[in-house]
């Protein structure tokens, strides 16, 4: 072996050695790529179940309806409790059920008002008959508030549900104490389109209300329901209206 061949032979062996540790593992120019390498993994798959977690949730979010739900039972009451006739515009149809759904709407609140502030004296006056005096515009607020500005309203007394309207008075007599119901209303399912919103309310018969092992009545479900209506309903600067009725 010329000298040549000697040298050439201890630069591989030196190579060689600092490729490869005591241990006959393989040395690498970077000892911490491989554990970076892990840790960028695991970062990355936190980071996609994160995102698949948060794209979840939004999707729930924007598909939940139960704060809807909420809203439109109670905005709804006045005019569930009347059972409205169907119709399919506004603008062209008024209704005894309209002007009672109003006025039912007024009661209400001061019942309920009463019963929060634990107060039993009611802030309207009372006639003979038990009958609260609300001022006409009271009842007109009410009746755009459910039905819109454009719903023709024409005022006028309706026998049968004990509301009086007087002229001359400028006001409505309308009866305070509750009404017995035969049913609970149930809002089963919300549909919308920009802004116009589709109800579908179910109506439970009371006697087909169960009791628990308590004794306490189960929450109606709607498909308890006897029937249902949909009601339309259009989003506009104050809130509601609501615009047609269908039974189906």
């Amino acid at each position: 072996m010329d000298k040549e061949q000697a040298s050439e032979k201890k630069i591989t062996a030196s190579a060689s050695g600092r490729r490869y540790g005591r241990s006959g593992r393989r040395r690498g120019r970077h000892g911490y790529a491989a554990p970076l390498g892990v840790l960028v993994t695991v970062l990355s798959l936190i980071g996609a179940a994160a995102l698949i977690w948060a794209g979840v949730a939004a999707i729930r979010r924007a598909t939940d309806t139960t704060a809807l739900k909420e809203e439109f039972y109670y905005f709804l009451e006045p005019v569930m409790v009347y059972n409205p006739t169907p119709f399919d515009d506004i603008e062209t149809t008024e209704q005894d059920a309209f002007l009672s759904a109003a006025a039912y709407k007024v009661v209400r609140a001061e019942q309920i008002r009463m019963l929060r502030e634990n107060d039993e004296n009611c802030l309207y006056a009372v006639d003979d008959s038990g009958r609260i005096v609300v001022p006409l515009a009271e009842i007109e607020t009410a009746y755009r508030s459910l039905f819109g500005p454009s719903a023709p309203m024409t005022n006028r007394t309706l026998s049968d549900d004990g509301l009086a309207f007087s002229a001359a008075d400028n006001c409505y007599y309308v009866p305070f104490e509750s009404l017995n119901i035969g049913y609970r209303s149930v809002v089963d399912t919300v549909k919308h389109r920009g802004s116009t919103y589709t109800v579908r309310v179910g109506y439970v018969a009371n006697n087909d209300i169960k009791l628990d092992e308590h004794g306490n009545e189960m929450v109606p479900t709607a498909d308890m329901a006897t029937y249902y209506q949909t009601y339309t309903l259009v989003k506009n600067d104050g809130g509601y209206y609501l615009s047609a009725c269908a039974d189906n």
